[in-house]
């Protein structure tokens, strides 16, 4: 793709400076470590902190290297991704999932930390980064100033930091400590490096595209709503009220009343500025015979969950997520939910069931959609599947390893049974199923081999073991066999329980784990992972939602408070496929569709509008992002109570 020569030549300069950058970023992040009272207390242990040091002392020029690489790259792709969607935009293809990417916790936790860094470069460099994209914006001959015409937009700088950090091979721990550091010092050097571009530019003669005020179509809802929630019972009769002291009618006029304040909704319907053009066009369609049933329905004023509504509802929130209106899928879905429109609007009288049997068909339409897409991407669930079955697995073991009386696993023994004895049940699941005779006898191997690892100091129990030793041998060799575990490995464990039974046999004690088998700072952490708290609620211990607060949002972000952790339970019982979110994953922000949620509610698949891209997504990752505020329902109130909202900001302020 060919550039402006101004853009062109700037972008050169640009990218050979990049290495100035880098090296300055490293050297400032440096010299803090070097400093014995700078962020100290971001350590949870001093020693972390200082094997940092001594890591990035020794790697100094191969991090430079490795960041001065990756803000080049990004740089380059940034200029040819933001100007292809410019000139062009990208064709959605089929949906496609199978390249599955799970984000866990610690991908969640690196997003953070990248949206932290990100939201420093906006901070410390706002006004910077605001004339950067004005000067771009003109460059490139746009008429508008948007944050994709800057290809030195701080996401690109963020992610390539991060990007940059995998490359020390330090712990995750130790990564996101550098990460914090590292990204105040990136923001620092931009503010710096902002400036100079915009010099640069001036000096080739760009005049910065002039910022003008963009009015907004709807006025914004004060903090807390309206007061007129549609969650709470008789808001529209309440509303009605209002309505008609504002447009008083006859003693007589009930229905009149009603039909003032329907046309009024729909009014607000309409003008709402999030809807897109299909829909609006669809819903028009729909007015008059939403006026005439208000005449016959007194429950359509006076219930917010009235089948209309619903049904108004679930096609705005189905279309949210669609800002190609040439998407296949959005096409198709439009075609469908037109002929439901039309199905009622040619009806002579249209009643409640009309529109609650025109909801039912279009939520079978999407589930239908769903599942065929899902069946295009079999491998991907099917990976999901095996992981969740896995997850679950890994949770009974916790249990009865902590059960174990008198006894503990070595390190060598925890492994194999949280890692390849998992994956062997799990194989065996899914090639025989879950109450096959096959992996019964896996699961069951567990309970066995856990229980001769127990003291056996009775005669009976020594007896037993020994005769129990052939065939326990034998069902752990058909286990590795389903995942074809490499034979040296299987010898090692092999060695070992011969050792520690024979030892029980001969009426020794079992021998002490070798100073080879000390553990490592990273097998300490994931030891503590393995042992906690049970998994959160899954089907088997439903959440009790009278319990619940109403209103989440606020309480999200209070990760130690209980209120935070119920606010967050609710929010994620709450998730439904099909529904749109906007997230912050893998650096950078997606609207993206929920299409799987798995049965005990611990893995997610949303799929972005662009086909190909799938993130999947951990209940604990989800966690994480929401206490952050990086992850939300993108119509968080629905298109019936933003109507609700601005019809109510009407009546108070008539002249506006």
């Amino acid at each position: 793709m060919s550039h402006p020569p101004a853009l062109s030549t700037s972008l050169d300069s640009i990218v050979q400076g990049v290495p100035l950058l880098a090296r300055d970023v490293v050297e400032r992040t440096l010299e803090e470590l070097r400093n014995p009272n700078a962020q100290m207390a971001l350590a949870q242990d001093r020693r972390q902190f200082f094997a940092l040091m001594e890591v990035l002392q020794a790697r100094k020029a191969d991090w430079i290297r490795s960041l001065q690489e990756l803000i080049a790259q990004g740089v380059r792709e940034a200029m040819t991704d933001s100007g292809a969607a410019r000139a062009a935009p990208r064709k959605p293809l089929a949906l496609s999932l199978d390249d599955l990417s799970l984000v866990d916790e610690g991908q969640a936790a690196e997003d953070i930390e990248i949206s932290r860094v990100i939201a420093q470069i906006d901070q410390q460099a706002e006004w910077e980064l605001r004339e950067v994209q004005a000067f771009m914006a003109a460059v490139r001959g746009w008429q508008e100033i948007r944050r994709e015409a800057n290809p030195l937009r701080p996401e690109v700088f963020a992610r390539a930091l991060s990007r940059s950090t995998h490359e020390l091979r330090v712990s995750a721990e130790s990564r996101m400590l550098l990460l914090r550091m590292a990204g105040a010092r990136l923001a620092e050097a931009l503010k710096v490096e902002y400036e100079q571009i915009c010099r640069r530019l001036e000096a080739l003669g760009v005049q910065p595209l002039a910022f003008r005020a963009v009015p907004s179509a709807a006025p914004a809802v004060p903090a807390g709503g309206t007061g007129f929630e549609l969650t709470d019972s008789g808001t529209l009769g309440r509303l009605l009220e209002r309505v008609s002291r504002s447009h008083p009618t006859p003693l007589d006029g009930a229905a009149a009343e009603a039909q003032t304040l329907v046309n009024r909704l729909f009014d607000q319907i309409l003008a709402d500025p999030k809807l897109i053009d299909a829909v609006r066009s669809l819903l028009g369609r729909l007015k008059p015979a939403v006026l005439g049933l208000a005449q016959r329905d007194p429950a359509l004023v006076r219930q917010s969950d009235h089948p209309v509504w619903q049904l108004l509802n679930r096609l705005s929130a189905h279309c949210a997520g669609y800002d190609d209106p040439q998407d296949e899928r959005l096409r198709d879905f439009m075609a469908f939910a037109r002929s439901v429109i039309d199905r009622i609007v040619a009806l002579p009288a249209p009643q409640a069931q009309h529109f609650l049997k025109g909801q039912d068909d279009i939520n079978h339409f999407i589930d239908e959609r769903s599942r065929e897409a899902l069946e295009r991407s079999r491998a991907a669930l099917e990976k999901l599947q095996r992981i969740e079955r896995a997850d679950q697995l890994r949770g009974v073991l916790r249990q009865q390893v902590r059960q174990m009386q008198g006894a503990s696993l070595s390190q060598s023994l925890r492994d194999f049974l949280f890692g390849p004895w998992v994956d062997a049940m799990v194989e065996a699941i899914a090639r025989h199923g879950e109450h096959s005779a096959q992996a019964q006898e896996l699961m069951h191997t567990v309970d066995e081999l856990l229980w001769s690892m127990q003291p056996l100091t009775a005669p009976a129990d020594r007896a037993r073991l020994r005769a129990l030793r052939p065939e326990l041998l034998a069902s752990l060799n058909r286990g590795l066999d389903l995942i074809a575990w490499p034979a040296a490995q299987r010898d090692a464990i092999l060695a070992e329980l011969a050792a520690h039974h024979g030892a029980v046999l001969r009426g020794e004690a079992p021998p002490a784990p070798s100073p080879a088998e000390a553990l490592t700072p990273e097998q300490i952490v994931q030891q503590l992972r393995d042992e906690p708290d049970p998994l959160p609620p899954g089907p088997d211990a439903p959440v009790d939602r009278s319990v619940l607060p109403t209103v989440p949002v606020g309480l999200m972000d209070q990760t130690e408070t209980e209120a935070g952790r119920l606010a967050r339970q609710a929010w994620l019982a709450q998730l439904t496929p099909g529904s749109w979110y906007h997230m912050f994953v893998q650096g950078q922000w997606v609207t993206a569709q929920l299409m799987w949620s798995s049965d005990n509610g611990q893995f997610f698949m949303f799929a972005s509008q662009h086909a190909g891209q799938s993130h999947s997504l951990t209940r604990r990752a989800v966690e994480r992002l929401l206490s952050e505020g990086l992850i939300t329902l993108l119509e968080e109130r629905s298109l019936m109570q933003r109507a609700v909202d601005s019809l109510i900001q009407d009546l108070d302020d008539p002249i506006r």
